[in-house]
Parts: C-alpha cells; sequence; structure tokens
C-alpha cells in the first residue's frame, strides 16, 4: 500500500502528468478567488446594526467562517476540476507503469463531467455538514478521515475501475475489498488534511488507485 502510494506520488511530477497537474490547480484557485470574491460581497452587503461592537464581532466571525469554509472546499473543488482529466491521468499511470496490460477505456466526456459534479457535491454538502464537529481537538481530526477516506477510496477506486469493468463489477469488486480500500483512503485523507497539499489529492488519489485496483486484480 505504501509502495503503491509512493509511486503515484512520484507519478504526479513526472513529465506526463504535469500539464495536467498546472491545469487542474490554475482552474482550482481561479474558482476559489471567484468564490471568496463573491464571499466578500455577501458579507458587506450585511446590514449594520446599532452598536459598533456588534458589527465589528459579526465582520470577524463571517470572515474567519470563510476562511475555513475555502479551505474546506479546496479539495472538493479541485475533485471536480481534476475528473475532468481523471481518464487522462489514469491512462498515463497505466502506460507508464503497466504497458504490457489492456489499455482501459476512457469513458465519455459527459459521463466523466456527471460523475465529477455528482462526486463534488457529495464531497461539498458532507463535509460541509461535518464542519462544525472539525472544530472539535481530535474528533475533527478522526471524523475528517473516516468521511473523507471512505468517500475518496470508494469514488476514486470505482471510476479507475470502470475503466476495465462493467459497473456492477467494480462495485462488487470494492465492496470485497473494502477493508484495503478504507485503509488506502485514509492515506488520502491524511494528505487532503494538510492545507495546499490538499490541492493534489484528486491527481494523487486517481493515480493511487491506479496502482491499487492493479495490485488487487493480480491477487485476484
Amino acid at each position: 500500500m505504501f509502495k503503491a502510494a509512493l509511486t503515484a506520488a512520484s507519478d504526479i511530477f513526472s513529465p506526463p502528468f504535469r500539464a495536467v497537474l498546472w491545469k487542474s490547480l490554475a482552474l482550482t484557485l481561479a474558482l476559489l478567488v471567484a468564490l471568496g470574491y463573491g464571499a466578500q460581497w455577501g458579507i458587506a452587503a450585511i446590514p449594520d446594526m446599532e452598536w459598533a461592537w456588534a458589527n465589528t464581532t459579526v465582520d470577524l466571525l463571517a470572515q474567519f467562517i470563510l476562511v475555513i469554509v475555502l479551505v474546506v472546499m479546496l479539495m472538493p473543488v479541485s475533485s471536480l476540476f481534476a475528473g475532468l482529466f481523471l481518464e487522462e491521468i489514469a491512462g498515463a499511470v497505466e502506460d507508464k507503469n503497466y504497458p504490457a496490460d489492456p489499455p482501459g477505456k476512457d469513458q465519455p466526456f459527459w459521463q466523466g463531467l456527471w460523475l465529477a459534479l455528482k462526486f463534488t457535491a457529495v464531497l461539498v454538502v458532507l463535509n460541509l455538514l461535518a464542519l462544525p464537529l472539525y472544530f472539535v481537538p481530535i474528533v475533527g481530526v478522526a471524523v475528517f478521515w473516516l468521511l473523507n477516506g471512505y468517500l475518496l477510496s470508494r469514488e476514486y477506486f470505482e471510476l479507475v475501475a470502470l475503466r476495465h469493468l462493467e459497473p456492477k463489477e467494480a462495485a462488487s469488486l470494492r465492496r470485497t475489498h473494502r477493508l484495503r480500500l478504507l485503509i488506502a483512503g485514509f492515506l488520502v485523507a491524511a494528505l487532503a488534511s494538510v492545507p495546499l497539499l490538499n490541492l493534489f489529492v484528486p491527481l494523487f488519489a486517481t493515480a493511487f488507485m491506479v496502482h491499487v485496483y492493479k495490485r488487487i486484480i493480480r491477487l485476484a
């Protein structure tokens, strides 16, 4: 598992991946900046109250919540754009590391876009619902790792497996190896818990799950 993670980390910074890496990061940062400006406009539109201290308190609290939300949103937003390039990333990993294996089948663009949007929506909604727990020491870390470790391992493994299997077969393979995949998900969630590094999570998770899938198939 750790060897697969190290191989995936080296993959995403190798020449075949750099163009996708920069495109994904640029689109992610652009959207986050746009969201930040929109949120600032919304904060500025909050009606003033009679007391100056109350206005200051509301403004500081709103700014603090905005920063936390944007940090939490880094991974889901980057997942959205990385999802657009998932087939390209998975194909490059397969070509580089498994040239003798049958190549995977790319999914249609619109199907990939729909899956990326659906997965991003689930990540955003569940992380925002869990946001209050993230402020609780120790509990917050545990909840973040459990929630995102499960979601990321499930979705990225199935997306990678769908390049080679039918949907029912991919889901069945995931259920059979759920414990192994959950451990892999914890490694991904650990990276996702580090600010800035979490921008690389979708690319890393895609490459990582290609290696995990290949190892599972070879053991089957």
